[in-house]
């Protein structure tokens, strides 16, 4: 019997392609419950659930299997379609081997219960059927019946609501009981950052793999591998008398592997050098010197962020200003998993589209604008819009006006920087080209009526601005307005808030005093809006505004604008 083992990818019957070693030891030890916490650039949908989906699906074939995310924007604008890329990389096609929102062709099998709807949904060739479903309505998932699990950006899914949707992972063990994947799970993500919000449940889960049985898994694995690599060395020299022994053997040792990875958990922290020979060293010197040494410890290691309570300048920001119901999902219900989405205001659940809208303005390299509405005691800051240069105010305002074509009473007040009219003697300041552009669009009229609210007003001290927000956040003058912020449409809002840091400056004469430390605006530009304080800037023109500071006892000045100097 030949034991050739080598392989080449020019051999017969080989298609190469390059898999990390991470990669391959998943494949090798492919266990029931999969927990994966990868850096940035790791190819966490696009490779690991993509290619482990597909081993499942072979392995259940018929069965019915649930993909989940924080929302269903982000699961229709983000993970089903590098999902599908994945699959495509991987020999599927789009109506040979999978079709999404519909019936599917009449040579697929059926799954082994009958379909209610198709509306977002992915059937497979041999029967499988992928529903796909978000927390942000964990109900309709519920009173379901799955025999498998996955979620990408698992940071993003709140293990109170998560928790609810395990009972679903159930039903006909006589058909698939035969699988390790059986009532599984697949969950990857970046590693949780608690200081942005995010939840991180999926650290608990390392308490639940058994590293004995994780090793013995892939030893059995290597030794499963090997013996194929020597049916396949056998065939192309024509051995077919050893391939019979070979394929007795491999039937033993996959009984030995399929017996060792019975409810097995491997939970796994990587960084992005798993993919060095791919990214390159120029790929981690630049990111070190974009994102600074602090979040390419979080975003690129892999090591855990902790920020204290007393470095943040918004110190009193907590869950309970964020709100995660603020889509009507039932608006994208006439969407398809592979239409371009169109958002659009008549999703806000919050909005009164019948009352005027008010919004914080930033100007820069960098413009951001975040739409709010005062309804009741209530402050919902409902929306985030941005530019990046070479971009600008005009097509900021562009972006307002397509968001809110739908809003009845078309009046906004602005708030904004008092450099935002620095130039206004020449009719090109930030502020009034941002009311025109909002206005005026190819010179006809939007219906739109901009007030400018910041004429003529003075600075905004940071220590007056952190004392106003500390009195708002905290709630503590029952006068003022409760803040809230939508989770999902605010997501850079919430980031720049939440990371932003205190400066403690001291004069000449050893006085003290607070300031916001603006480092992260040096950030590179395409970080900007998730990582700097630009953002947190637009939020603080949009709440320290005269109606507001005066009941609260913060200074005996009424200030508006940004100081300029950091």
């Amino acid at each position: 019997m030949s034991k050739r083992t080598r392989v080449s990818i020019d051999d017969t019957d080989v298609n190469g392609a390059f898999a990390s070693w991470l990669f391959q030891m998943i494949f090798l030890i492919a266990p029931k419950h999969l927990r994966i916490i990868a850096g940035r650039a790791t190819a966490k949908t696009s490779e690991i659930i993509a290619q482990r989906s597909q081993d499942v699906m072979y392995d259940m074939p018929k069965s019915y299997q649930v993909l989940v995310s924080d929302t269903y924007i982000n699961a229709l604008k983000n993970i089903v379609p590098t999902l599908l890329e994945g699959w495509k990389r991987r020999g599927w096609r789009e109506g040979m081997h999978y079709v999404t929102d519909k019936r599917p062709p009449s040579h697929f099998r059926l799954p082994y219960k009958p379909v209610e709807s198709y509306k977002h949904t992915i059937s497979i060739f041999n029967g499988c059927f992928m529903n796909l479903g978000s927390l942000d309505q964990p109900g309709g998932l519920a009173g379901g019946s799955y025999q498998h699990m996955y979620a990408d950006e698992a940071r993003l899914l709140k293990f109170d609501k998560l928790k609810k949707l395990m009972p679903a992972i159930r039903g006909e063990y006589t058909i698939f009981g035969h699988s390790v994947y059986y009532r599984g799970s697949t969950f990857t993500t970046d590693m949780p950052n608690i200081i942005d919000g995010d939840d991180d449940w999926i650290l608990n889960d390392e308490k639940n793999m058994n590293m004995d049985q994780v090793r013995l898994a892939l030893e059995v694995g290597l030794v499963v591998n090997e013996i194929k690599k020597q049916i396949l060395a056998c065939k192309q020299i024509g051995d077919y008398n050893s391939i019979e022994k070979l394929k007795s053997n491999l039937g033993r040792w996959t009984e030995k592997w399929i017996r060792v990875r019975k409810d097995l958990t491997f939970f796994y922290v990587v960084s992005s050098l798993v993919n060095v020979d791919i990214l390159t060293e120029g790929y981690f010197s630049d990111s070190l010197k974009a994102l600074g040494i602090e979040e390419f410890k979080s975003a690129i290691l892999s090591l855990k962020v902790n920020l204290k309570k007393g470095e943040k300048f918004y110190g009193n920001l907590g869950e309970h200003h964020f709100y995660e119901d603020g889509i009507i999902n039932s608006f994208y219900d006439k969407y398809t998993l592979t239409d371009e989405i169109e958002e659009t205001c008549l999703a806000l659940r919050y909005l009164d589209r019948k009352q005027k809208l008010e919004a914080g303005a930033d100007f820069g390299d960098m413009c951001s604008l975040i739409p709010a509405q005062t309804r009741g005691n209530y402050l919902y800051i409902l929306k985030e819009f941005c530019t990046l240069a070479p971009e600008n105010e005009i097509q900021l305002g562009k972006k307002f006006v397509n968001f809110f074509k739908h809003h009845e009473y078309k009046v906004l007040d602005l708030y904004y920087d008092r450099s935002g009219n620095q130039n206004q003697k020449t009719k090109r300041d930030w502020a009034t080209a941002l009311k025109n552009a909002i206005e005026f669009q190819d010179g006809v009229s939007t219906g739109w009526v901009v007030n400018l609210m910041s004429l003529n007003q003075s600075t905004i001290y940071q220590e007056e601005e952190y004392n106003f927000a500390k009195a708002l956040m905290g709630e503590t003058s029952p006068n003022l307005v409760k803040l809230k912020i939508d989770k999902f449409q605010c997501k850079c809002l919430k980031s720049s808030l939440e990371l932003t840091k205190i400066k403690i400056k001291t004069s000449i004469s050893g006085s003290k005093t607070i300031h916001k430390d603006k480092s992260s605006e040096s950030l590179a530009l395409h970080l900007r809006p998730m990582f700097s304080t630009n953002y947190s800037d637009a939020f603080k023109y949009l709440i320290y505004r005269r109606d507001f500071v005066d009941r609260v006892n913060t200074s005996g000045l009424y200030t508006s604008s940004d100081p300029g100097f950091y």
